[in-house]
């Protein structure tokens, strides 16, 4: 196996100075530093990470654990994740709790034997018991996507409650009165936090609201807009609050023999990868998460290099509007 010395040997170099080039490139001048390189090219020299790690108390790994991996949302956290971790040298290792709560401590439990430097985590659920598990091992840990009220915690987020707001509001822009909400499970902060925004504009507007609670699945999603939509005075517009509930919609409008956008309207948080697979179809607000991926790395990194040791940071992202081809005019015949 190619050591270091041998490196150092080719690039007519201390060892010191390799390992310089390798953890510390700005110190070491180009020339110098172009020939290190060349010689590690050469002798296909690959540095030993974890030998590196011990030294420094580390293992070099942080662990990314999400709720459902099939889901874009996921895959864009991904992404985040490992950019950012590649700007430290970092390996970020992945996890998957399949949406229930003791797996996700299995997951957790396992990632923490294995010594990982510090967790992102996109919980299952907003209540207390993940974090709380990983912060009684010392393991530095920051949660994506939900705000954590029960739990002192670095967050990275967005104010989703008022883009349910503003979602719905574009809906009565359009002329429409009779709209429903499809919600995730009650007891997730952000289905609870979008339904909180849906009603309240409808009040503003005068309106009566209605809230379906299901999952983020696309057969709930279908469900429940069967039955909204089955009703004798069925709503004209769906407000839902993920992505998969609005794909699940959208297969109940059509099985039920409705047109959208033309007899209903459906608006929903973030995209799907089915829903552009042509081009872009539903009107929504999208979150940033790749960019909040990034972010939520950098806050972790600032607790596991001990740059930060200060009280637990908020960060909160705002959400885009775009305007796609499932929204339009409140039909003008009853339904």
């Amino acid at each position: 196996m190619v050591t270091i010395k041998d490196v150092a040997a080719r690039a007519g170099v201390a060892p010191m100075t390799v390992s310089r080039v390798l953890n510390q490139p700005d110190a070491v001048a180009e020339p110098t530093r172009s020939r290190v390189r060349a010689a590690i090219d050469e002798l296909h020299y690959v540095p030993n990470r974890l030998g590196q790690g011990l030294l420094r108390r580390r293992t070099m790994m942080l662990a990314l654990v999400v709720n459902d991996i099939t889901n874009p949302f996921a895959i864009q956290q991904v992404r985040g994740v490992t950019t950012a971790a590649r700007e430290q040298g970092f390996t970020v290792v992945f996890a998957h709790s399949d949406g229930n709560p003791d797996e996700e401590i299995r997951e957790l439990r396992a990632l923490i034997e294995r010594r990982v430097d510090g967790i992102i985590l996109a919980p299952v659920r907003s209540t207390p018991d993940a974090v709380d598990f990983v912060q009684a091992t010392r393991t530095p840990i920051v949660v994506m996507d939900y705000r954590m009220p029960d739990n002192e915690v670095d967050t990275v987020r967005c104010d989703t409650g008022s883009a349910a707001s503003e979602l719905t509001r574009s809906l009565v822009d359009l002329g429409h009165r009779r709209i429903t909400m499809l919600s995730g499970p009650q007891d997730i902060v952000t289905a609870s936090d979008r339904a909180a925004g849906y009603e309240a504009e409808m009040a503003r507007a005068g309106l009566p609201a209605h809230v379906s609670w299901g999952k983020y699945e696309v057969a709930s999603g279908f469900d429940m807009a069967t039955a909204a939509l089955s009703d004798a005075d069925r709503p004209t517009a769906l407000v839902t609050a993920g992505n998969y509930i609005a794909l699940g919609a959208a297969r109940a409008a059509r099985r039920l023999g409705l047109r959208i956008p033309e007899d209903v309207s459906i608006v929903t948080f973030d995209s799907s990868l089915d829903d552009a697979a042509i081009e872009p179809f539903f009107t929504g607000a999208v979150q940033p998460i790749a960019r909040m991926a990034e972010t939520a790395t950098r806050l972790l990194f600032d607790r596991v290099l001990d740059d930060y040791d200060g009280p637990p940071r908020d960060r909160v992202f705002d959400v885009e509007f775009t305007h796609h081809l499932s929204a339009g005019a409140a039909p003008t015949t009853s339904l």
